[in-house]
Formats: C-alpha cells, structure tokens, sequence
C-alpha cells in the first residue's frame, strides 16, 4: 500500500462526526438538525420535556398505532400488521406528500424496551419495505432508522428526545426533504404534548 493510499486512510479515520446544529426552538422544542455521509438529506433530533406527566402516559401516545394521524404530521391510514405483547409491533403508515410530490408509504417494525425501574424507554423504527406488497400510487420508503428515547425524572416530568434518519424514496429535492426534517418533528412533538395533556 503506498504512503498516500495510506495518509488519505488515516485521513477519513479522523473525520469527527457531523454536528448537531439548533434550526429551531418554540414553545420549549428544539430541533437539531446535522448532515450524514453519503446522504442528501439531514438527520433531525427533537428535543422537548413534558411536565407533570409519566412515561407510561407518553409512551401510551407514541405507541398509539391506530391515532398517527393526530401525532405525525401528514399521517394518513396508520394501522397495526402485526402486534406481539405491549411493546413490540409491525405497522404500516401512508404520508401525504406536499405540492406535486408523490405520497410516500411506510411499513416499520417498533421495538421499545423498559428499563430503570420504568424510568427510562427506547422505542427503536426500523423499515420492513418487503412486508407487503407496494402501493403503485405511492413511493414505498425502503431507508432510514430512528428512535425515541424517554426519561422521567423524580419530579414527573419526562425528557423526551425523537431522532430519525430517513431516505424518502423517489424524486424528491433534497431542499424539500430537508426543510421537512425542521418542521415535522417540531409538529410532531408540540401534537405530543398535546395529546398527553388529554390522554
């Protein structure tokens, strides 16, 4: 292996991940946004705290399959494939995309583990585009990864963090993509705290 083979080796090795960057906060919300390698779209992360609630009460809303359309902005036609115990489910989702975009369909398996005493929840997506059969009016997202990660302090109240990384199919500017990535979690978040309030 010759000397700049190796330098150009060295050099990518050391390449710090992207950072987060604040694009908005409102109404106690603050979305971050970076950018990921490879990719033409951001990742986001939602940060807010719901107070004087329970994890138990806001996991009950995020794990809510059958009401995504009052939760995720854009959502139409949620409903559950496949369901195994409390916590674990397969479930499909239509989102209305805007302008002359085409809407895009979504099948994703939901894991969500407890822990600290029941403190603490992960609730991790991840896409099953093969599940079912595709939609030839819609564009099936085959990509993307996030989670939502729950802490409730002594106090009840509970920190809740929502980071997703999506690639959404089709033909789409990345311009668009990306200016969905700084409103639908803040939307999605403030229909968060609302629901809670009258859960």
């Amino acid at each position: 292996m010759n000397k700049f083979l190796i330098l150009i080796l060295i050099f990518i090795n050391f390449i710090p991940d992207s950072e987060w960057i604040l694009k908005k906060e409102k109404n106690g919300i603050e979305i971050y946004t970076r950018n990921v390698e490879g990719s033409s779209f951001d990742e986001f992360k939602g940060i807010t705290t719901i107070v004087k609630s329970s994890l138990k009460e806001v996991l009950a809303v995020i794990t809510d399959v059958n009401n995504y359309a009052t939760l995720y902005p854009d959502c139409m036609n949620s409903k559950l494939l496949k369901k195994e115990g409390e916590y674990y489910d397969i479930h499909y989702i239509q989102t209305k995309g805007p302008f002359t975009i085409k809407d895009r369909d979504s099948v994703f398996e939901q894991k969500t583990e407890v822990g600290k005493n029941g403190k603490y929840a992960r609730v991790t997506l991840k896409p099953l585009p093969g599940y079912i059969a595709e939609n030839k009016d819609m564009v099936r997202v085959r990509e993307g990864s996030g989670f939502w990660e729950l802490e409730e302090d002594d106090n009840g109240n509970v920190k809740v963090t929502y980071q997703y990384h999506g690639e959404p199919g089709g033909d789409i500017p990345s311009w668009l993509a990306n200016s969905f990535v700084e409103t639908h979690p803040l939307q999605t978040l403030k229909n968060l705290k609302n629901r809670v309030k009258t859960h």
